[in-house]
């Protein structure tokens, strides 16, 4: 017997989204085929644009409309990456309309919104998976040491998450730790919220590691970009995540400009535990020559049009030997539709995640831990 091959409806391209990484791995899959691209006809003309040269580069119909879009024959599952704005209400509204879900992070701005969508989801029997987090090389290694007892019990861990790009630039005037701009509004239009964006990885990673968190202590207000600073948005920072068993994760995370490491970013694990301690470095192998002032002495800059290089990658000396975690995840999902099963890592996984950040946020803006879970109507 034949294996069903399931459609993708590839809702958005968003400037803000992960869509167009997801590409190769939809196409390389023998169990998927993409279907269309669709979005809201009150959607901008610069992402109308781009939508619509998505769609003829892959050879499917644009549609305006994502309802309309829904009701398309062969429409199996939806990859949402939309602004995270609109992400909660397409998710609930595919998730009704009986549709497997592939989910950008983040799925919602808000608990509540995250909330909505997991309580959909749940009613309608949807499958539903947000591919960003557990499914790297540099995880999938985590899990394998632990699970082989090699160090023990684990006790604690430390997680470096950053990303080398973007080019900083002096800071003015000394920028004032606080106030920080509360959690809520992410982005701008040059700038987003980077604890949120790249510390997301490395708590996705805690998520898989230690128990259920029950506090969260964040910290921010250093800046490398003046643009951050301006805004009182973070490019950095850090957070300490304790567990119920008393066992404490802590991540440093931000953009850090370009050149700033030799393969792009940081990707670092530290793993505390009964009978030693380990270091992972999640961008091995690699060369390590550092090459900012040949980078600047050439002139180089991020592209005009995407300064913080959230679509463009960073200069780099190495070349990714590892897998597109992609592939996995979609295989993961694959499976799980093939079974009548959940993947991995779920919306309910994800909101969990979201509250995680949210409390590191209000953790930031207060100047002391919060507990989880959170109570976010009365956190200023």
């Amino acid at each position: 017997m034949s294996l069903p091959v399931y459609g993708i409806l590839l809702a958005s391209f968003s400037r803000h989204s992960h869509q167009r990484n997801f590409i190769s791995a939809f196409r390389a899959n023998p169990r998927v085929r993409i279907v269309a691209v669709a979005d809201e006809p009150d959607i901008d003309a610069a992402l109308r644009a781009v939508n619509k040269k998505w769609a003829n580069e892959l050879n499917v119909p644009y549609v305006e409309g994502i309802d309309e879009a829904l009701n398309l024959s062969g429409v199996d599952i939806v990859s949402i990456a939309h602004e995270i704005e609109r992400r909660a209400d397409i998710a609930v509204r595919a998730a009704m309309a009986g549709k497997h879900l592939w989910i950008d992070k983040f799925m919602g701005r808000s608990l509540a919104e995250c909330d909505r969508v997991v309580k959909t989801v749940a009613q309608a029997g949807v499958a539903s998976i947000v591919p960003s987090y557990v499914y790297s090389e540099f995880v999938l290694d985590t899990r394998r040491i632990l699970r082989s007892g090699a160090i023990g019990e684990l006790l604690g861990l430390h997680i470096d998450v950053m990303f080398g790009k973007g080019m900083p630039h002096p800071i003015p005037n000394a920028p004032v730790s606080f106030p920080m701009t509360p959690p809520g509004r992410w982005k701008y239009a040059e700038l987003k919220r980077e604890v949120l964006t790249v510390g997301a990885y490395a708590v996705g990673l805690i998520q898989c590691c230690l128990g259920r968190i029950h506090e969260v202590y964040g910290q921010g207000g250093a800046y490398f970009f003046p643009e951050h600073a301006i805004n009182r948005v973070d490019d950095f920072g850090t957070l300490t995540l304790t567990d119920t068993t008393g066992r404490t994760a802590t991540v440093a995370a931000g953009r850090i400009g370009v050149a700033s490491h030799p393969a792009g970013g940081p990707q670092d694990g530290f793993l505390f535990g009964t009978k030693g301690t380990l270091y992972i470095d999640g961008k091995r192998p690699r060369i390590d020559a550092f090459l900012r002032p040949r980078i600047l002495n050439a002139g180089y800059l991020p592209p005009p049009d995407d300064p913080m290089q959230w679509a463009s990658g960073a200069p780099t000396t190495g070349i990714p030997l590892t897998a597109d975690p992609n592939i996995r995840a979609l295989d993961d999902l694959v499976d799980a539709l093939d079974r009548g099963a959940q993947p991995s890592y779920t919306v309910q996984e994800t909101r969990d995640h979201m509250e995680i950040l949210l409390a590191g946020y209000h953790s930031m803006v207060k100047g002391c831990p919060v507990s989880l879970p959170l109570h976010e109507e009365v956190i200023p």
